[in-house]
């Protein structure tokens, strides 16, 4: 996969909150909201069903993605926003 054709993105979903199992008052439980998650990474899938975030990579010196690591496959149905970023190509 040529890595020039994956965009970097902040996506952010909505995703399950369980709770820690202790004896909660029933108008606490009610008040539970889903949690607002991110994710930053390279966009290495996106279709109707889901997108896959991958955070880490090892690339050829072609561009070309050798290996990925620290990946998140999410569903569409909880995706809020992907947001294309811009990284710095600057040395440290």
């Amino acid at each position: 996969m040529d890595m020039t054709d994956v965009p970097m993105v902040r996506l952010t979903w909505k995703d399950a909150i369980d709770s820690d199992g202790t004896w909660t008052d029933v108008e606490t439980i009610l008040d539970h909201e889903p949690a607002t998650c991110q994710e930053v990474g390279w966009l290495v899938h996106n279709d109707p069903d889901k997108c896959i975030i991958m955070r880490s990579r090892i690339v050829t010196e072609d561009n070309e993605l050798e290996e990925g690591s620290a990946y998140i496959a999410i569903p569409q149905s909880w995706v809020i926003k992907v947001e294309e970023l811009t990284p710095s190509l600057s040395a440290v």
